[in-house]
């Protein structure tokens, strides 16, 4: 062993700068540890000048320095550092000044938790080794946590004494960080309520999350390695290979919706962008798919648009409605004041209705509450009223409405509801036979009936709504001892496309 140290020392001797140009010729710059290291006044630290270093130091300084990983060696009883210069950037500003200086002096943030690691390997000759190890350091002036790969192991010379803890590293912190966001995206993209997934360019699936098994209804198992066109309808099948020919060229393709099938056959609106993936040389090695379940918002839309076609046939029936009261209304008048009036009462009718279908949302409404908001404006002892409360379709309640309008105040001019005495039957029931409904109105006590010599616009009203709203039939009887009316029309719910007055 003291040979091939004496055969070192005549081969390789620090304090030769002829050694240093004839083995390095690429390190004369200036900056260069192998410089510094040979200039150091080593001499005013606890290692004494190089000439005195036990043989084993200086060939381990000597093949650190020359090393391309990252070597320091923390030597004698204070830990002296010397470091070569793959080693320099990972302590940032404190290179140069931590080179030949005691280890405490420029590592002492962490010296509580560096120093016992140094302490087995000196005390105890032990091996200390560790994958991405971390480590709190102030290297740049800020505090911040890295991460090393370590390998410590002893220098000793020839009596077994550790001169000198050799340290070679390796900085992995880029790789943790790397890792940990992997892993955090990693973990975003499995509890995603979006349904994510990857395929190569065959379209053969290589990934699958949560979601994607929630939206699809295939477990990761029963579909990872098939083929994603399992999910694609017979009739979008070119669809995909579009997709993947626009993905070759590197083309993302934006968000657009579709429709994908379900595990059970059944398909699915979904919301869908697909993005190319790269490999670590730059190359398209596959796509990532992000679907989005859309079908309850198709689903909507679809209601919505029903629901604004309902609204604007509706709204085309009452406006045909108004105009025909103010058509018959003023046609002809004598009395504009009067006349108004009539309008004002008929259209006040009308509004009650609306009222009554907004608070049912226009989807039906009870025959009875339409009736009781009909004839609202008369005292309720004066009838009789009678009957099933049934639901009826918005259109009826409407017509209802205008016919009980008209024949309730046709009776308080000239009618039952003109005396105190006077009251009026009204009923109805549905025919079980043919869903017919059967209204009826019965004028009792008033004053003698006596028939118009012409139709006047109430009974024309009448005859019109029943006919067009209720498409039914209406029967006026004036008998003289009191107006009756009977209107029999089909038990509807729905609005026709051919309602009219």
């Amino acid at each position: 062993m003291i040979d091939a140290y004496d055969q070192a020392k005549q081969i390789k001797t620090w304090e030769r700068e002829e050694f240093m140009h004839t083995n390095c010729p690429g390190t004369s710059d200036q900056g260069s540890l192998i410089n510094i290291i040979r200039d150091y006044d080593w001499a005013s630290t606890g290692l004494g000048p190089m000439s005195s270093w036990p043989a084993p130091l200086k060939c381990a300084v000597d093949i650190a320095i020359l090393s391309g990983a990252q070597i320091v060696l923390f030597c004698g009883d204070d830990f002296t550092a010397i470091y070569n210069d793959a080693y320099a950037p990972s302590i940032g500003t404190k290179h140069p000044r931590a080179l030949g200086r005691p280890a405490k002096e420029n590592w002492a943030e962490l010296w509580d938790d560096l120093e016992p690691l140094l302490l087995k390997v000196r005390e105890r000759g032990e091996t200390v080794v560790a994958k991405d190890r971390p480590f709190y350091i102030e290297r740049h002036g800020v505090p911040e946590t890295v991460y090393f790969d370590i390998s410590y192991s002893p220098v000793s010379d020839e009596q077994g004494q550790v001169l000198a803890v050799l340290c070679i590293v390796n900085e992995t912190t880029e790789r943790v960080g790397y890792e940990a966001t992997l892993k955090r995206l990693a973990a975003i993209i499995s509890s995603s309520e979006d349904a994510i997934l990857g395929i190569d360019l065959d379209m053969t699936v290589t990934d699958w999350n949560a979601g994607a098994e929630k939206l699809y209804g295939f477990s990761a198992e029963e579909i990872v390695g098939r083929t994603v066109t399992i999910l694609v309808p017979d009739d979008r099948i070119d669809e995909e290979a579009r997709i993947v020919a626009r993905i070759k060229a590197g083309e993302r393709v934006d968000t657009h919706e579709t429709v994908r099938r379900h595990s059970s056959g059944r398909l699915l609106d979904v919301s869908l962008t697909v993005s190319p993936i790269y490999d670590a040389d730059g190359k398209i090695v596959g796509a990532s798919k992000i679907a989005r379940d859309i079908t309850a918002r198709k689903e909507a839309e679809r209601v919505q648009d029903l629901l604004i076609g309902e609204l604007n046939h509706r709204v085309k029936n009452v406006l045909a409605t108004v105009a025909a009261i103010a058509r018959q209304t003023f046609t002809g008048l004598q009395d504009i004041e009067t006349e108004r009036a009539a309008f004002d009462a008929r259209l006040q009718s009308l509004a009650k209705a609306h009222d009554l279908l907004r608070r049912g949302r226009w989807e039906a409404a009870g025959l009875r509450t339409a009736v009781s908001e009909a004839l609202s404006a008369y005292p309720p002892e004066h009838f009789d009223v009678s009957g099933p409360d049934i639901d009826v379709s918005p259109k009826a309640v409407l017509a209802l409405a205008l016919i009980l309008h008209e024949l309730a105040t046709n009776a308080a001019k000239y009618g039952a509801l003109g005396v105190s005495s006077g009251r009026v039957a009204l009923s109805w029931e549905v025919s079980p036979s043919d869903a017919q409904l059967i209204i009826s109105w019965k004028e009792i006590g008033g004053p003698q009936v006596v028939p118009p010599t012409r139709k006047g616009f109430g009974s024309r009203l009448i005859h019109a709504l029943s006919a067009g709203q209720l498409g039914g039939k209406v029967h006026l009887d004036y008998d003289t001892c009191g107006v009756s009316c009977m209107i029999v029309a089909p038990l509807e719910s729905g609005w026709s496309e051919h309602d009219h007055i």
